[in-house]
């Protein structure tokens, strides 16, 4: 008998504090599921897997950024008077499409005037797996299905993660939105900084098949990018190739990869141009960017003020392909390539 009271006691304290947790969870909202930043707190802290579905569902916008550590840098603020929207930029360092695809649906399932998607387009996205993503995703936090509120309700992970650093975060003083919307990362972007962290591959003799990744690159239109587009005719999507070092491309030669890298992008964006709502933007071949070595910390990013570079060029239209100018653009871009002179650098 004494047991079984002590049984019970201890399933009504457990019970209580289950709701007494979850009552502070929801309260406190560290990852804003329930509705905008609460005003307990100033200091948020950022984490882009756990972030950004919150910010997708809350915050006001008519436009979204999407893509990698490439729009890290870019400067929400400066899109929004360049580009006259309220955007929201949603990155996944390293991500790939099916990480793109995955936020977006949480975007047009929760706002319906999206009037503009900027996609940050890379090789590794359209040549990657097209059912993974880059890390295991909280897909709990993703969803508008309440019957998953308890994995985030009575997650002591969220709460050591979040909750605490945010509230700390507030006691200092600290004042930060769930949103970044200015420089993510910065480094030391110089030419002897790039060479530092390049590990230059043995050169091949051989070359991959030429069409290597179209099987991949359309398994990715087909099942991340196409049904964005098809859905959403009423949105325009803006495509863009972010400018990596030319270094990049010497290790694509030297890897045999080059050829089949370019015809891919050839045939990506031969097929996103069949769509009347996308205009696809390529920053590959601004040889005054991508051969200074200074804009670069490694091979691939940049410093902030090549993504301020990439925004006004959009505005103003630079860069844009269209049917009739993209084959002979990335062409010249090949040819230019295979003919640069790598050698100089070692």
């Amino acid at each position: 008998m004494v047991e079984k009271k002590w049984f019970i006691g201890f399933l009504i304290i457990s019970l209580a504090f289950c709701v007494m947790f979850a009552g502070l969870m929801f309260f406190t909202d560290p990852l804003i599921q329930y509705g905008k930043e609460n005003n307990l707190f100033t200091y948020y802290t950022y984490m882009e897997m756990y972030s950004n579905p919150g910010i997708a569902k809350n915050y006001d916008y008519n436009a979204v950024m999407v893509g990698t550590s490439m729009i890290e840098n870019t400067d929400v603020q400066e899109c929004n008077d360049l580009w006259n929207c309220q955007m929201v930029r949603l990155p996944y360092a390293g991500g790939t499409a099916k990480n793109m695809k995955t936020i977006l649906d949480v975007c047009f399932d929760n706002n319906d005037d999206i009037k503009d998607v900027y996609w940050e387009l890379d090789e590794y996205q359209l040549f990657g797996s097209s059912d993974e993503t880059r890390h295991p995703l909280p897909l709990y936090l993703y969803r508008n299905d309440h019957l998953q509120d308890a994995h985030y309700l009575l997650n002591l992970d969220i709460f050591y993660h979040f909750d605490i650093f945010n509230l700390l975060g507030t006691l200092q003083g600290e004042v930060q939105k769930a949103a970044r919307e200015g420089q993510s990362f910065d480094g030391v972007f110089s030419c002897e900084s790039v060479l530092a962290n390049y590990a230059r591959p043995e050169k091949k003799n051989e070359q991959v098949d030429p069409l290597l990744y179209v099987d991949r690159i359309s398994d990715n239109l087909n099942k991340n990018i196409a049904p964005l587009i098809e859905e959403n005719p009423n949105t325009t999507f803006s495509f863009f190739f972010a400018p990596f070092s030319i270094l990049y491309w010497d290790t694509e030669i030297r890897n045999g990869t080059f050829d089949a890298a370019v015809n891919g992008v050839i045939y990506a964006v031969d097929k996103l141009l069949e769509y009347t709502n996308v205009q696809i933007y390529f920053y590959h071949n601004c040889w005054d960017i991508v051969t200074d070595l200074d804009n670069y910390k490694d091979l691939s990013h940049y410093g902030k003020w090549i993504n301020s570079y990439i925004t006004k060029a959009m505005a103003c239209n630079e860069g844009r392909l269209i049917r009739d100018n993209f084959r002979n653009i990335i062409e010249e871009m090949r040819a230019y390539v295979k003919k640069y002179d790598f050698e100089k650098y070692f």
